[in-house]
């Protein structure tokens, strides 16, 4: 078992949206480096090679998505300008959102995999119930969280069931090209429209069995405790601003 798996679900969540914010402070690119060889030591120490590949097997969207935003952001001049062409100015700041957004992506994938539907809804209730100084004890958050995830995994196995049963049925669906193939995928969506919402039938009577209504206290918020390690990670990241602000008042 590794360290990151020993940790609560509350510090890598909190952990993730700690990074994403404290991004925003920075102003130069040695910065943004010091968080990229963070995030690099804790893939190689937290991550196993699996878990590894099944991060960067997304590498797509952590490219695609800036290199939009960078695209578009090349029509305005937002600040110092790096190089220009005609109508286009790549700027200092368009750089560090590209990097920004590319980080993000990292670090929302990286909690994916290390935190279950089930851990991270019930970090988030943990932490409304924190919040409100122990006055929420109901299980509405978590089991949202906990649905919605299943729900979509549930979503994109049955679309792959449904499109491989179309296949199967028509031999000659590779020949179809254009408006036609459209057309095709969007009929898939009746049948796919009609088992989720059986599905949602099941989760009903599912909650319905299990005692659920508004005010039902399913979890027992008050035994989630932290672990040593869970400190170690908070004190490191205050380490991590003050060494920061040192730095930057140096350079």
């Amino acid at each position: 078992m590794t360290a990151t798996a020993k940790l609560d679900g509350r510090t890598k969540l909190l952990t993730c949206v700690f990074l994403t914010l404290f991004m925003f402070s920075f102003h130069y690119y040695w910065q943004y480096l010091v968080i990229i060889m963070l995030f690099a030591i804790l893939l190689l120490v937290g991550f196993n090679a699996q878990e590894r590949g099944q991060l960067f097997r997304h590498w797509k969207l952590i490219t695609f998505l800036p290199a939009i935003n960078l695209f578009a952001n090349l029509f305005f001049v937002n600040g110092r300008v790096i190089w220009s062409w005609g109508w286009l100015h790549l700027t200092n700041l368009d750089l560090q959102i590209f990097i920004r957004i590319a980080l993000l992506l990292m670090f929302a994938l990286a909690l994916t995999i290390k935190t279950t539907p089930q851990e991270l809804a019930l970090s988030v209730g943990k932490i409304f119930n924190s919040l409100s100084f122990r006055r929420y004890h109901g299980a509405g958050v978590p089991l949202v969280i906990i649905i919605m995830v299943a729900f979509i995994d549930e979503f994109q196995a049955t679309f792959v069931t449904v499109k491989q049963a179309y296949r199967l049925r028509a031999s000659t669906a590779a020949e179809v090209k254009g408006w036609q193939r459209i057309l095709d995928y969007a009929f898939l969506l009746q049948p796919i429209i009609l088992i989720s919402m059986k599905k949602a039938d099941q989760v009903a009577d599912a909650l319905t069995a299990k005692g659920y209504h508004h005010n039902s206290s399913l979890f027992d918020y008050q035994s989630i405790k932290y672990h040593w390690l869970d400190w170690l990670v908070y004190g490191a990241l205050v380490v991590l601003v003050a060494i920061n602000v040192l730095l930057v008042r140096i350079f």
